[in-house]
């Protein structure tokens, strides 16, 4: 608790960011609001909500934030701006500017600061003034001669390069998800049927949906025996041919034993239509063989995907030992692909390592790892990973028509 002290999760902070800039808009006084800082550039863990306001009185704006409910008590006050500590237990960050320097103010709020100072130096540099009234933000980068640096990239990590030499990628969108894999149903440790998780990703307009419920070595989350795959395979079969709108992916969440063996024979895992393998017990054996256990793993022909790669559970586990860049090396190798685990508290690939999957060929799949039709709605975090990993739709499984995803997933078996 004391190391975790004042971070928080950003999928606890981002849906209330937007609840503080909602009520804001309401307010005759404030023209324009906007959530900055770590919010916007999406970081996993969230230390303080900044918020940007425009009004041609930003003194009255300072006013209506600080009667809007939640504010606990205020560390800081001036006549554009303050500081408070919420209810929520984070800080909360309130500027407000005149409508003309709104554009330039947000910018600067969204930061990094590492960014900030960097695309500062890079026009001071180039001869060149950074707009002190924008209309928006896309003036400044056609103001500098760069291509527009998203917000989530903008972590002083190369990127003013790539926008210098137009290498920047178009990111992937929420809207390009066209289905999702590793659902667990009531099967194993999910609260919803079969039919309830399809109908769900169904409302989603998606395509398709990848049942992966526990394996059978997961007994305390009501891992699957082979009587129990059997009826489940039945029940999808029986789904799909009497359902046209929506497939159902038959597949299993097997569990890497400390060997590096699954906890199903070949026989059995050829039998499903993917395979996630994960890591869910013997998290102490060292980084050496954990290491080694997946690239076993990803030996395995019939391992579509390795999930959850450094069993990290955010403000909660730490990531167990494992060298990240050898498995990722050895998915490359071996045509495995990494799922982007979109639970909240997992977020794991790590954004920072989806761009080393990326520059070695390594395709990577947004998985709400959803155990109730809501969540299913994780796609949007695990969407804001690879964004901010620098992922374009092509990077991603999940944004293939149903025949493309099928075609892919059953490359390495050879088929």
């Amino acid at each position: 608790m004391k190391r975790n002290q004042g971070q928080f999760l950003l999928s606890e902070m981002w849906p209330l960011a937007d609840k503080i800039a909602e009520y804001l808009r309401q307010h005759e006084e404030i023209d324009r609001v906007e959530t900055a800082g770590e919010i916007r550039r999406r970081s996993i863990i969230v230390e303080m909500i900044d918020i940007v306001a425009a009004s041609a009185a930003p003194e009255n704006a300072v006013e209506s934030a600080l009667g809007m409910p939640g504010i606990e008590s205020v560390l800081y006050r001036s006549v554009t701006g303050f500081t408070a500590i919420l209810t929520a237990g984070i800080k909360l960050n309130f500027q407000a500017v005149k409508p003309e320097q709104f554009a330039l103010a947000l910018h600067n709020a969204t930061g990094s600061e590492a960014f900030i100072n960097q695309l500062n130096r890079y026009a001071a540099r180039s001869g060149i003034s950074v707009p002190e009234q924008p209309k928006d933000e896309y003036e400044i980068y056609s103001a500098l001669s760069i291509q527009y640096i998203e917000p989530e990239l903008r972590e002083g990590l190369g990127e003013i390069e790539n926008a210098h030499l137009r290498k920047l990628p178009n990111l992937v969108n929420e809207q390009d998800i066209r289905g999702a894999l590793h659902v667990h149903t009531s099967y194993s440790d999910g609260s919803a049927s079969i039919s309830d998780m399809a109908s769900a990703a169904q409302k989603r307009s998606w395509g398709y949906i990848g049942i992966a419920d526990h394996s059978r070595s997961a007994y305390y989350a009501g891992g699957l025996k082979l009587r129990a795959v059997a009826a489940q395979r039945q029940a999808i079969d029986k789904f799909n041919a009497e359902n046209n709108e929506i497939k159902i992916l038959a597949g299993i969440e097997s569990d890497i034993l400390p060997d590096g063996s699954l906890d199903y024979p070949d026989d059995i895992l050829a039998q499903f239509d993917f395979v996630i393998a994960s890591v869910h017990s013997a998290f102490r054996i060292g980084e050496e063989k954990m290491t080694r256990r997946f690239e076993k793993a990803a030996e395995n022909k019939y391992v579509t995907m390795l999930g959850h790669p450094t069993g990290r559970m955010l403000l909660k586990r730490p990531e167990y030992a494992v060298d990240i860049a050898a498995v990722i090396k050895a998915a490359a190798n071996t045509g495995t692909l990494i799922e982007i685990n979109a639970n909240p508290r997992r977020l794991d690939l790590d954004w920072q390592w989806c761009r080393d999957a990326k520059a070695q060929g390594v395709m990577l799949a947004i998985n709400p790892d959803a155990h109730a039709p809501g969540e299913l709605d994780y796609v949007r975090y695990g969407t804001a990973v690879a964004r901010k990993g620098g992922l374009a739709a092509a990077d991603i499984l999940n944004t293939r028509s149903t025949e493309e995803l099928i075609k892919i997933i059953a490359q390495k078996r050879g088929k």
